[in-house]
């Protein structure tokens, strides 16, 4: 009998510090959750227009610093160029932006205070604009409209990118095909070009983008909206 009660108090000892540590973890992750979010546009500082980029494996890239710190939260942009950070406290924050362009002004310091709206002003590597001239017998023409904006870059590449899902890019074009050509010792700085893309499925539909780069650092791509061969 005496064993069993020994016992009897030592398992009740160790239910009461069981018990306290519980209550000691529930104190230790009982913090704030964020609850402000950043979101907004990389803007063309010329025409205004948002800046298209790759997307999530090879788009524009959002650094925000908070405070004085000097480890960014990253943030992907869209493919059509606009980013959202639901993950934030409210306070004093610092935004660069990483992608196919050079932003217009410094770092941009923000206020964060619940759903703040921010705006990010650059200018692109390369502007682009292109629409579908025809499609027959599984071939795509396309004119490509494409301006160098840094007088200081060299063209290198323009090209067309098709899918079967939406927002294609050099790395992800499943259904489709991609078209590239090397223009670095062309000297282009803007015009038009008509490019084709063959072996595609007549009848299906296809989402276009068309692409290009300047040797700026980074190899990364502006393009063009996304259009269809069969409308919107």
């Amino acid at each position: 009998m005496v064993i069993h009660t020994k016992m009897g108090v030592y398992m009740k000892n160790i239910y009461y510090v069981l018990i306290m540590l519980s209550f000691a973890g529930c104190s230790i992750d009982n913090y704030d959750m964020p609850n402000a979010t950043l979101s907004g546009k990389v803007l063309d500082n010329v025409t205004n227009e948002m800046v298209q980029n790759g997307g999530v494996n090879s788009g524009t890239i959002i650094q925000i610093f908070e405070g004085n710190s000097k480890q960014p939260i990253l943030s992907t942009s869209y493919p059509d160029g606009h980013f959202i950070n639901a993950t934030l406290f409210n306070g004093m924050y610092r935004v660069w932006a990483v992608g196919p362009f050079r932003m217009t002004q410094d770092t941009i310091n923000v206020t964060v205070s619940g759903n703040t709206q921010l705006d990010i002003k650059v200018l692109p590597n390369v502007r682009l604009k292109a629409n579908i001239v025809s499609f027959q017998n599984g071939t795509a023409t396309i004119n490509v409209q494409y301006e160098k904006v840094h007088s200081n870059e060299t063209l290198v590449r323009i090209g067309v990118v098709a899918s079967t899902y939406n927002n294609p890019n050099v790395t992800t074009f499943a259904g489709g095909k991609i078209v590239e050509q090397n223009v670095a010792s062309e000297g282009l700085t803007s015009g038009t070009r008509t490019m084709t893309i063959t072996g595609l499925v007549q009848g299906k539909k296809y989402y276009f983008r068309a692409l290009a780069r300047s040797n700026a650092a980074g190899n990364l791509y502006n393009y063009s909206e996304t259009f269809t061969n069969q409308g919107k």
